[in-house]
């Protein structure tokens, strides 16, 4: 069972509320690669991801570069863990999006599907799931849109320490 203290998760937005500018988004990366690593640096071992188009997916591609990384030159084990609302998750997204999604899940050291279809509810629970098993979280959010801001609040509730990345 991975150690709370040693987890982060991670919540933002999808890829259209990301930086559309290339110089922006290189920048995003460039922060988002550099707190990951410190996190690794601290004793973070766990990460959990919400595998949605967007942020989520940028996460876990960092996390899985770092690992390989880290992996031999420290000999330190990093878990990545994808926490899936329903199946289906991915079925409507584009080609491009659904195809990244499928790369980064086969690199995963586990998934974890909380239901089989969608219902009412589900993404809340995946992310009171997510911050429940973690003492950091990263994040990417201007506060507007309602399910990031609920993930961010229901982490102040759990006293979890919160790095927002937007506006870096």
């Amino acid at each position: 069972m991975n150690n709370k203290e040693n987890a982060i998760c991670f919540s933002g937005h999808r890829s259209e509320r990301l930086p559309q500018n290339k110089e922006q988004l290189r920048k995003l990366k460039e922060i988002l690669w550099e707190e990951i690593n410190k996190a690794i640096l601290d004793g973070v071992d766990t990460f959990y991801f919400g595998a949605c188009y967007g942020f989520d997916l940028l996460c876990a591609d960092v996390v899985l570069k770092l690992k390989k990384d880290i992996t031999y030159k420290d000999m330190k084990e990093i878990t990545l863990i994808a926490v899936i609302p329903f199946e289906e998750q991915a079925k409507n997204w584009d080609e491009v999006n659904r195809d990244n999604y499928y790369d980064i899940l086969s690199q995963c050291d586990k998934v974890i599907t909380l239901n089989t279809c969608y219902r009412q509810g589900c993404y809340k629970d995946q992310n009171r799931y997510m911050v429940d098993r973690s003492s950091k979280m990263i994040c990417y959010y201007d506060s507007s849109k309602r399910k990031t801001v609920y993930t961010v609040k229901y982490a102040e509730l759990k006293n979890l320490q919160i790095i927002n990345l937007y506006g870096n």
